[in-house]
């Protein structure tokens, strides 16, 4: 792995290279999702059938895209675990839930009223894998939320997978699309013959559907756009490079446009990782993702300071933040990610499943300004306001004037003709 200092020219050539990464402007990928989704808009399931044999080599007819989620049977271990990880999941999301307020002064009842979104689709990825963490992470507070319909859409493989039936049907999923990619995000988005539009959809997914969501947008709500996955592990002379080389490798095995980062502010550490780095990779298959992302984004920092490290780690603002060192560093310095592990034993891979906080994060930055999918995601929020004769008097002027220095006379006249009228 390269070893860069911090701060200083090299730094910053990174990061220019990072934020074009993260940008995901790709014109081609637009181009094939707005052909997508524009299809499946206005032809629905026919569409869907033909982009599933033309991109994906699956034969499914339009009338039977659709399923219904069904318990099935499975393994007692992968039960066990998928168990556990709704009950800690379901556990930490409980204490989100959000309740309303009401507030009374002289002659005005101002009501703050929450409620459940009615339908809310999850985008579940299905292309090397089953992702059954993505589905209890958006399902379990959704449903605390109180959403009564949840729908699926995953590749038509994942789909048939037990495993998915089953903890689908444990979830409350009223629908499983099966179809992935920009077609499944259309889908949910506008509806088809065979399902029914949704309110908001959740989930990550690949580059199309990062498009795809971006495109429906404002025709239906999303959580966020997903960019490649991040971490970074702050070391030190104490630090362990067989854990910290472990957990960038498992970072890089999301993909080649991972960013696996270490910040240390020991020299020394720094060249006994980048030999263990090397020496993991060694023992990895040929052509493993993991081995070559890491080649390619994988990076070290030597940082001068504690707080030249908190600087770094804010200034990219990263999905994930391990905090590793020997030394006792203050968590509290970093104030820009999407979920921060503490110790040695508190590895990212056991957030991604079972620690019960969601992993649905910001990404790309994002997390300078946005936080990871909660019960909060899943509610819609309006005000009730009750106005007396009292109320009125107390603040008819106010608004009378500021409506006129606005230059809004018939706002202004709105409100006095009530005064009038009396």
């Amino acid at each position: 792995m390269r070893i860069v200092k911090y701060p200083g020219g090299a730094f910053e050539r990174w990061g220019e290279r990072l934020e074009k990464g993260r940008a995901g402007d790709d014109r081609k990928i637009r181009r094939t999702v707005e052909k997508l989704v524009g299809e499946v808009r206005h032809e629905g399931d026919a569409a869907v059938s033909r982009h599933l044999a033309a991109l994906d080599q699956v034969r499914i007819a339009p009338e039977e895209i659709r399923i219904g989620a069904r318990m099935a049977p499975i393994a007692d271990p992968i039960r066990r675990a998928i168990d556990q990880a709704i009950d800690q999941v379901q556990a930490f999301h409980r204490r989100q839930a959000i309740d309303g307020f009401e507030i009374q002064s002289e002659g005005v009842s101002l009501r703050h009223r929450v409620r459940p979104l009615s339908r809310v689709g999850i985008y579940v990825p299905g292309g090397r894998a089953v992702y059954l963490s993505t589905l209890i992470m958006c399902a379990v507070p959704a449903r605390i939320a109180g959403v009564k319909e949840l729908a699926v859409a995953t590749t038509p493989s994942a789909a048939d997978h037990p495993e998915l039936l089953y903890t689908a049907s444990l979830l409350g999923v009223t629908d499983i699309y099966r179809a992935g990619g920009a077609s499944g995000i259309a889908a949910l988005a506008y509806g088809t013959e065979s399902l029914q539009r949704v309110d908001k959809i959740v989930g990550p997914g690949n580059a199309y559907v990062t498009a795809a969501k971006q495109l429906v947008s404002g025709d239906v709500g999303i959580d966020m756009t997903a960019g490649p996955s991040e971490v970074i592990v702050i070391a030190d002379e104490g630090s362990s490079p067989e854990l910290v080389a472990a957990d960038l490798l498992a970072q890089a095995e999301h993909g080649e446009d991972s960013s696996a980062i270490c910040v240390t502010t020991s020299r020394a550490f720094a060249g006994r990782l980048s030999d263990e780095v090397d020496r993991q990779v060694a023992s990895l298959p040929d052509g493993s993702a993991a081995g070559r992302s890491i080649k390619t984004r994988g990076v070290i920092f030597f940082a001068k300071s504690d707080a030249a490290v908190a600087e770094l780690v804010n200034r990219i603002g990263p999905e994930h933040v391990s905090i590793q060192t020997g030394q006792a560093f203050d968590p509290d310095l970093i104030e820009n990610c999407g979920a921060l592990y503490v110790g040695r034993y508190a590895a990212v891979a056991l957030g991604d499943y079972v620690i019960g906080p969601n992993h649905v994060l910001p990404t790309a930055g994002s997390a300078r300004y946005s936080s990871p999918l909660g019960v909060y995601d899943f509610v819609k929020r309006s005000n009730v306001i009750r106005v007396e004769e009292a109320g009125y008097r107390r603040l008819a002027e106010s608004a009378e004037v500021l409506a006129r220095f606005e230059g809004l006379p018939m706002h202004a006249r709105s409100v006095v003709v009530r005064g009038d009228a009396e």
